[in-house]
């Protein structure tokens, strides 16, 4: 348990402050989480009704992102949402963020009924936001970008191989020899790409931001970290909607709620749409994996995975 000092000299605290002079104290600060560019912290007692509050701390780059989509997306759209209490700058240039708890559940993709969940609610924010003028000028999430994310990959592992073990070499070098072929049919992707029009995309709709919440007579979703978002096709978003056996359910709720908006949207479509997330979701993450070859026993045993998902991807879509 934190001591009353400690807890008032806590950053967290001290900008909670600097945002809401009046409100109380927290009567304690838990760590949520503590990495490199980001740190997230709960502090107990202050919020609505006593309720604790989400205090996060990142960079100025990320934070402007979150903070568009607080302030300008969600209060816009038709989704449950998060309470936003607003922003604080840091003297040495950061960022908190300030938010309701969600608590609930991690959405789980195993199960179909938060597939169901999940599908109708980025139904509603994709379609939705598509129409807000202010969303065009978030950061571009097309395909472009994986595009820069999958040449940004090849880089680094080129460097990073001539530090490697030999059997670490080989599975580097078939790595690179699968993005060459990704990249001689990108515009393959891109054609795919363009059977939905671009929108706001979360771009990291995985269960560990994405949690349900049950009060006894409905699911509610809520969405955090939106710091990867950006306006593109939602290809990465959707790709969390199909079930891990290929069950249709999730896309079938999401198609009934999206052709009210866009009319053309077929299933044939969505199902190629999914095929693209997934190579898009799959190249972000040999990207910020390859940045992490400082660890190279976690690394190289992520990047097996990511080479076997890759060559799946590639003879699915039947690549030479």
């Amino acid at each position: 348990m934190d001591t009353v000092i400690e807890v008032l000299e806590h950053p967290a605290a001290l900008a909670w402050k600097k945002l809401l002079p009046t409100s109380g104290e927290p009567t304690r600060i838990a760590v949520l989480r503590k990495g490199d560019k980001a740190a997230v912290y709960l502090l107990e007692g202050v919020g609505l009704q006593r309720s604790p509050v989400v205090a996060k701390h990142c960079e100025s780059t990320t934070g402007l992102i979150e903070r568009r989509i607080y302030e300008e997306i969600l209060p816009y759209v038709p989704v449950a949402a998060l309470h936003y209490y607003g922003h604080a700058r840091d003297d040495d240039g950061g960022c908190w963020l300030f938010l309701e708890n969600a608590g609930g559940v991690p959405f789980s993709p195993s199960v179909e009924d938060h597939r169901v969940l999940v599908a109708r609610w980025l139904a509603a924010l994709h379609t939705s936001a598509a129409r807000i003028p202010s969303a065009g000028r978030l950061p571009d999430r097309g395909s472009n970008h994986y595009l820069n994310h999958l040449r940004s990959a090849r880089r680094t592992i080129r460097r990073g191989a001539g530090a490697a073990a030999r059997d670490a070499v080989d599975l580097l070098e078939t790595i690179v020899r699968q993005c060459d072929v990704i990249e001689s049919h990108w515009h393959e992707v891109e054609e795919w790409s363009a059977d939905m029009p671009p929108t706001v995309v979360h771009g990291d709709f995985r269960p560990k931001n994405v949690h349900v919440v049950t009060d006894g007579r409905r699911d509610r979703l809520y969405a955090m970290d939106w710091e990867t978002a950006g306006w593109g096709v939602p290809a990465a978003d959707i790709a969390s909607v199909r079930g891990l056996r290929g069950e249709l359910a999730g896309l079938t709720s999401y198609l009934s709620i999206a052709r009210e908006s866009w009319p053309n949207l077929r299933m044939a479509s969505l199902l190629r749409i999914v095929e693209v997330g997934k190579l898009f979701r799959r190249l972000a993450s040999i990207d910020w994996c390859s940045m992490s070859f400082g660890r190279w026993e976690k690394s190289i045993a992520s990047m097996s995975l990511h080479r076997a998902e890759l060559a799946a991807m590639i003879e699915c879509a039947r690549w030479r």
